[in-house]
């Protein structure tokens, strides 16, 4: 096991200690305001949040969640989840302009700017987020969708779960 890698499950377990068992077989934070900062990523984890990689790309999601054995995918057991693919881009304007496009009916436009596209498409309760991230000529890539009708939280998650998708650290720990 590498060492970026063995960092990385620290933090995992780092994240997961600062929530409790409730009596009822899951994980709730000690505190909702009680976060761990992951050095060398500008983030901090919410208590019962996991931060998983893959391809490149950083992702945060609730413990609850479970990653798909390659990496690529984490879902929920009630059948929320999130994709995320790196990739590259010769020209960010013209990327952005083709996946609007593709992507056709866009309800919201969340960010569009110089590093980062996020939007919403569908309707509820399958609501769907794209989030595009670009670091150089690399894009971190996510479709996110939260059943809004089973996640009593499911804006702040949403919410959350975007702000995290990046592009993962070359080193770990981080050294300037």
């Amino acid at each position: 096991m590498s060492t970026w890698v063995k960092h990385l499950c620290q933090i995992v377990i780092i994240a997961a200690a600062v929530a409790v068992p409730n009596g009822r077989g899951t994980l709730s934070a000690q505190s909702p305001e009680k976060t761990v900062k992951i050095p060398g990523v500008d983030l901090a984890l919410k208590g019962g949040w996991q931060l998983l990689v893959y391809d490149g790309c950083r992702f945060a999601v609730p413990v609850s969640w479970r990653a798909e054995p390659d990496g690529s995918m984490a879902r929920a057991a009630d059948g929320s989840n999130i994709s995320i693919r790196m990739f590259h881009v010769q020209s960010w304007a013209a990327h952005k302009a083709q996946i609007k496009a593709a992507f056709g009916r866009v309800n919201v436009i969340h960010d569009d700017n110089d590093h980062r596209l996020w939007f919403q498409i569908g309707d509820k309760p399958r609501v769907q987020q794209y989030v595009d991230v670009l670091t150089g000529s690399t894009v971190c890539s996510a479709l996110i969708e939260v059943r809004l009708v089973n996640v009593p939280d499911a804006d702040d998650t949403m919410k959350r779960i975007v702000e995290s998708v990046g592009p993962a650290p070359e080193r770990w720990p981080h050294s300037n």
